[in-house]
C-alpha cells in the first residue's frame, strides 16, 4: 500500500468515527479594545483623542500565516514562521493570538496582550515614537498593570 492511500485511510477513519482533528480553542476578549485603551490612557495620564483612528484587530484564528508576514515583513525586515501579539504601526494593525492553551499556558489573558500592543499604538499615534528599547519595558509594565488589575 503506497504512503498516500495509508495517510487518505488514516485520515478517512478519523472523519468517520468523529474523531477528526478539532482546531484549537481559542479565547475572547472580555474587555472592548476602546476600553482598554480608554484605561491605559487614563493610567498613564493622556487624553482620549477620537480624531485618531483606533487600529483594526485582527486575530490569529482568522487570517493566514502569509498575510501576517505580508503585512509585518515591511516592518520587521523579515518573514517570521508563526503568528504572534504585535501592532504593525504603519497599517495600524494589531495581530493578537487567540488560542486558549496560549494564555493558560502563561497565565494570562487575551486582554493584557492587547492592553501590551495598544501601548505601542500609543507610542506612535499619541507620542510619534516605535524606535526606542524602553519602549518595550512601557509595554510590559502596562501589560502586568492591567493583568493584575482587569485580568483575574
Amino acid at each position: 500500500m503506497s504512503k498516500s492511500l495509508l495517510i487518505i485511510l488514516f485520515v478517512t477513519s478519523f472523519i468517520s468515527t468523529g474523531m477528526a482533528i478539532q482546531p484549537a480553542a481559542t479565547v475572547e476578549l472580555k474587555y472592548s479594545l476602546e476600553f482598554i485603551l480608554k484605561t491605559i490612557l487614563d493610567y498613564k495620564n493622556l487624553n482620549y483623542r477620537p480624531e485618531i483612528p483606533l487600529p483594526e484587530l485582527v486575530v490569529a484564528s482568522k487570517t493566514s500565516l502569509k498575510q501576517f508576514q505580508d503585512d509585518v515583513e515591511p516592518q520587521w525586515q523579515m518573514r517570521p514562521d508563526i503568528i504572534i501579539n504585535t501592532f504593525v504601526a504603519k497599517l495600524n494593525k494589531i495581530y493578537l493570538l487567540d488560542e486558549k492553551a496560549y494564555y493558560d499556558n502563561f497565565e494570562r489573558c487575551m486582554d493584557d496582550s492587547l492592553a501590551h500592543e495598544l501601548t505601542h499604538y500609543i507610542q506612535v499615534k499619541y507620542r510619534g515614537s516605535l524606535d526606542n528599547e524602553s519602549l518595550e519595558w512601557d509595554a510590559v509594565n502596562t501589560q502586568n498593570w492591567f493583568r493584575e488589575k482587569y485580568c483575574f
